[in-house]
């Protein structure tokens, strides 16, 4: 899975958003507020990847067991989804 190409991370007044670029591939139309976590997995779904490798990431980045981020990893996957950013 990965991000649609078509969009981008900025850091706008400090803060990290993921922003379409046009409206070609998705019909979402706004900014997505990122925090560190966010763009952490963001920045690992600007290439393929899968649900295990982003749950291995964050839980070695965070000092965490990956029982402890998948579902938070489940959440926020479902939320790219229903903005129709990801593709799976």
């Amino acid at each position: 899975m990965r991000l649609i190409e078509d969009h981008i991370l900025r850091k706008v007044h400090g803060n990290v958003v993921l922003v379409p670029l046009s409206d070609r591939e998705t019909d979402f139309n706004g900014m997505i507020a990122l925090n560190h976590t966010g763009e952490f997995v963001c920045r690992m779904l600007q290439e393929d990847t899968d649900r295990d490798s982003l749950i291995e990431s964050l839980a070695k980045e965070y000092e965490m067991e990956p029982e402890q981020v998948a579902a938070d990893v489940d959440v926020f996957l479902s939320e790219l989804d229903s903005c129709h950013v990801l593709i799976r």
